[in-house]
């Protein structure tokens, strides 16, 4: 088990979370930061000090968390063009989605757990999300930040939430909570909160809030790293990289001299250290030379990810070629979310988030993920926003040394991962540069 702390302000990596919950439209006085009254028919599935003690197998869920996250991707290349460069961030959508499953019971809850761990516990679940997010609140090296805030609509809920709810994410998720009457200017104030904590990389993650919109959680979270061995001067040329189209690019390539390598069936790859050593970019090459990026990513397992990290040899020399990059990305995932088995979280019917509110019922409508990352000589620069969108009724309506070599001159993947875990907090494809 890993104690975390109350404090989950991390750093390196941006990834933001947006659950809007909405319910029918009521009228009521501007009322902004009013305190919350507590609903006390909610059924709260999570108690701070229960999670916070949890006894948990960190390797398992480690081993689970990486599984899903290459699942996740495999699945959202599915949904893309092959030749699309796309990149999203596993941790952002599982933060994004266990602070969802703090106010969801019942199957709703089940299904949100088994999608990052199969079969897991839903408190060891949280246990495990928590302490990830301190770990990257503690990283040494490189600039990692995370932070969570809740929106509530005083017209709506303001007096229908579920107390030991607002204490939980408070406590375990150090969510910072703001009651008001919704208004254009809501939407500003949430866009301006994203901003600041993405490091200015991520700058809207909604246009505007619809009236029945209820509540609003966000989690966002930013990294910036830079090379542990930077790139000089010499080591910076100009190339020709063969798009997925199979088109050439003249590109700026960064060439370096690594020390671990990684081969499988399927893909050879080396890893390169941020400051601190904590963190690494892993590039993943296809063997299969005919196919895109994601088209590899897409038939890329949860297994075959273990089974390409579990090749890594130390040690050794590898001569590496990667091109200078810079990606954004954006998707509606609820079919992927789908794919995994978060099913009922999005049906009117079926949902249940009654650790919230008995009051009002509310399902998942929709979620966006946004990711940003730029490489180069320096490091790398990366964000992402999961915001998932919740519609609400009334409860009373219906609803050795060796040589290797890795160059990347051609469509490739690659992965920003924790080095003690290998857990990816993003994964993305390069199919084209230019």
């Amino acid at each position: 088990m890993k104690v975390f702390d109350k404090k989950v302000m991390c750093g390196a990596l941006a990834g933001a979370m947006l659950l809007s919950f909405t319910a029918c439209s009521m009228p009521g006085k501007k009322d902004k930061k009013v305190k919350v009254e507590d609903d006390p028919k909610a059924e709260a599935a999570f108690d701070y000090d229960e999670v916070r003690d949890a006894d948990y197998d960190e390797k398992s869920y480690s081993s689970d968390y990486n599984k899903y996250a290459f699942d996740i991707m495999s699945t959202t290349a599915g949904y893309e063009d092959k030749d699309k460069n796309i990149m999203i961030s596993p941790a952002s959508i599982m933060f994004a989605m266990d602070l969802a499953a703090a106010g969801a019971n019942g199957d709703t809850l089940d299904q949100i757990t088994n999608a990052f761990s199969e079969g897991g516990d839903a408190v060891e679940q949280q246990a495990f999300a928590a302490s990830m997010m301190d770990k990257i609140n503690d990283s040494e090296g490189v600039e990692f930040s995370c932070a969570n805030a809740i929106w509530n609509n005083s017209t709506i809920l303001g007096d229908k939430v579920s107390s030991n709810f607002v204490d939980y994410v408070e406590d375990t998720f150090n969510a910072e909570i703001t009651v008001e009457e919704f208004s254009d200017d809501t939407a500003g104030e949430i866009n301006g909160w994203v901003e600041d904590n993405t490091n200015g990389m991520i700058d809207k993650i909604i246009d505007q809030l619809e009236p029945e919109t209820a509540m609003v959680l966000v989690n966002a979270i930013a990294f910036e790293g830079e090379w542990a061995d930077a790139y000089e001067d010499y080591q910076v040329e100009d190339g020709e990289f063969t798009a997925s189209s199979g088109s050439s690019e003249t590109v700026t390539f960064l060439n370096g001299m690594e020390s671990v390598y990684f081969e499988s069936d399927k893909a050879t790859g080396f890893m390169k250290y941020y400051e601190g050593g904590e963190y690494a970019f892993v590039a993943i090459l296809p063997s299969d030379e005919s196919i895109s990026a994601n088209e590899f990513i897409g038939s890329f397992s949860g297994e075959d990810y273990i089974e390409f990290i579990s090749s890594a040899k130390y040690g050794c020399e590898v001569s590496t070629k990667i091109p200078e990059f810079t990606s954004e990305y954006e998707i509606t995932i609820n079919d992927v979310l789908k794919d995994l088995g978060i099913e009922d979280a999005f049906d009117e019917n079926s949902a249940d988030f009654t650790g919230i509110t008995t009051e009002t019922k509310l399902s998942i409508s929709k979620v966006l993920h946004k990711t940003f990352i730029e490489v180069d000589r320096n490091g790398t620069k990366a964000a992402a926003v999961t915001a998932v969108m919740v519609d609400g009724a009334m409860a009373c309506e219906p609803e050795p040394v060796e040589y290797y070599e890795v160059f990347c001159d051609r469509s490739f993947a690659y992965a920003i991962v924790d080095v003690e875990t290998m857990n990816p907090i993003f994964v993305g494809t390069v199919n084209s540069v230019g």
